[in-house]
């Protein structure tokens, strides 16, 4: 006799709806566009279902954008090489990083900004737009390890920082050519990390004698 299905993985589906429904309201609402309304006419569900799911919309809210960072680090975690593969040059690794950044739908990048300008009002979101942040250092570290480079939080957060900068202009003007610019920045940046990679760590002094 097969194994019934429990009641929590049948409803999956509708739950799961939710969630995505919640992160594409956030992108073009914001968070305080979210309502039981406005997600469930999204989701295709009775208005009832986030009641019965999540004990309030705040709950839902966190939930589905924790979801939402967890998908985007999934994407973001390592830079694709196979066993035995040359390393990767500076041009490539600006590739796949541009991608990550800047190729992505319009709603990711408008929920991705939610979280993050959000967060600063809502304490319950912290957790969220942390993973999310997360996520992008992620791609940055994967890069620069690909490079051969040290996994220094510093150097991922200004990596991560310039993505996130010119994620932005792209919203405020889709029309540039902003991927190509980032791309090229990228790049120089990569070159300029191999040459310096034997060098003394210049910043590292610095901030010993700003201490």
């Amino acid at each position: 006799m097969p194994r019934s299905v429990s009641r929590r993985t049948r409803s999956r589906p509708r739950r799961e709806a939710l969630l995505k429904a919640a992160v594409e309201v956030v992108a073009e609402q914001g968070v305080a566009g979210v309502t039981h309304r406005a997600v469930t006419e999204r989701a295709g569900v009775p208005l009832a279902t986030v009641s019965y799911y999540f004990s309030s919309i705040g709950e839902l809210i966190s939930e589905a954008l924790q979801a939402f960072a967890r998908e985007r680090a999934e994407e973001m975690a390592a830079f694709p090489a196979e066993p035995g593969d040359q390393p990767p040059t500076p041009v490539e690794v600006a590739g796949w990083f541009t991608d990550r950044f800047l190729d992505v739908p319009v709603l990711q990048r408008l929920a991705f900004f939610e979280i993050l300008v959000s967060s600063a009002r809502s304490p319950e979101l912290a957790g969220p737009a942390h993973e999310a942040l997360h996520a992008y250092q992620q791609a940055a570290r994967a890069a620069l390890s690909s490079l051969g480079a040290a996994e220094d939080e510093g150097r991922s957060r200004a990596f991560t920082a310039l993505g996130l900068g010119y994620g932005l202009l792209r919203l405020a003007d889709p029309e540039a050519e902003d991927s190509v610019r980032f791309f090229a920045a990228v790049r120089d940046l990569f070159v300029g990390q191999e040459l310096s990679r034997d060098e003394p760590d210049e910043v590292a002094r610095r901030i010993g004698d700003e201490g």
